[in-house]
């Protein structure tokens, strides 16, 4: 549910951002049922989740999760990768955070009666609470996960694993840097608005 870092990767055409936001709630084989820039968002969304999985900065990020999340490692770095995303926005991205979602919010508004139910479900609440600029409070990362965990109908501590950013925060921040620029180099980013990560890596 990384939404924030797949807009950053995206194009400034609207339905490829739209496209991009809604990846994780489209699934199967994608026909017309979308425009074609929604198409291409999503296609765009499934290539960074598939470089995602191989990529060895991701897994490393995972591997420094306690190994009592298990199989849900990948969606806490997912959200993670978002609350560095959000925190380190002006570094990357050319438009300020808070006009950037206002924009995608206004598009998700306009399109709503082709959003997949699922997610036209949640779009108030995002909308209302500001998700996309939400996620730099750490107190939101608890919420997320919180609310993802409870929606998993295996037992699971989601609730618990915010107290994971803190442990490896610097860390965890420096992998994030370090995938997105691997994602640009593998020509992941398609965004004209991107800004090179000013921070150092190592």
């Amino acid at each position: 549910m990384n939404y924030l870092l797949h807009l950053l990767l995206s194009t400034s055409d609207t339905e490829h951002l739209v496209g991009n936001i809604i990846g994780d709630f489209v699934k199967g084989t994608l026909h017309n049922q979308y425009p074609p820039g929604i198409i291409a968002g999503l296609r765009q969304h499934r290539r960074l989740d598939s470089f995602a999985r191989d990529n060895e900065i991701f897994r490393r990020s995972c591997a420094r999760i306690d190994k009592q999340y298990g199989r849900y490692r990948p969606i806490i770095i997912d959200i993670f990768y978002d609350h560095f995303t959000a925190v380190n926005w002006q570094r990357y991205h050319q438009q300020g955070l808070e006009e950037f979602a206002a924009a995608i919010y206004a598009s998700l508004q306009q399109r709503r009666e082709i959003l997949p139910d699922s997610f036209r479900s949640i779009l108030p609440r995002m909308i209302d609470k500001n998700w996309l600029c939400a996620y730099r409070d750490p107190a939101t990362i608890k919420r997320a996960l919180s609310h993802i965990g409870s929606r998993i109908t295996r037992p699971n501590q989601l609730h618990l694993a915010a107290s994971e950013l803190q442990r490896h925060y610097t860390e965890l921040e420096n992998d994030c840097h370090i995938f997105i620029t691997a994602a640009r180099t593998a020509g992941l980013d398609v965004s004209p608005l991107y800004l090179s990560p000013l921070l150092s890596i190592h």
